[in-house]
């Protein structure tokens, strides 16, 4: 849960500790405007936390920091994409419709 002090947000503890563990550079922060979670990398926005189809706010969890994880190993390994995208079709059409979130979001759904 996270806590309110002084009109923001701030995360819980294990969720920035597990953020940190993926990339020393991230920090998540409510964005009062758009009432809803942003992950930050070197202090520029890097994603909302939303439903990607709805684009309703969703919680700091589990799945949100998977999605991450896959994020930055697939973008700092291009070699792992591309082996990756040769050998699943599936994978293939979601990389082609959204780009990296596609893939992001076929292999962490559930």
């Amino acid at each position: 849960m996270a806590t309110r002090c002084r009109g923001l947000f701030s995360p819980p503890e294990w969720f920035s500790r597990e953020l940190r563990a993926i990339c020393p550079d991230m920090e998540a922060k409510y964005l009062d405007k758009s009432k809803r979670w942003g992950i930050f990398c070197n202090g520029e926005l890097n994603r909302l936390v939303e439903d990607p189809v709805t684009k309703e706010p969703r919680p700091l969890d589990q799945q949100i920091l998977r999605k991450i994880k896959v994020d930055v190993f697939l973008t700092n390994n291009s070699r792992a994409l591309d082996t990756y995208l040769d050998n699943d079709n599936r994978a293939m059409r979601a990389y082609t419709a959204r780009g990296i979130v596609g893939v992001t979001d076929y292999l962490t759904r559930g």
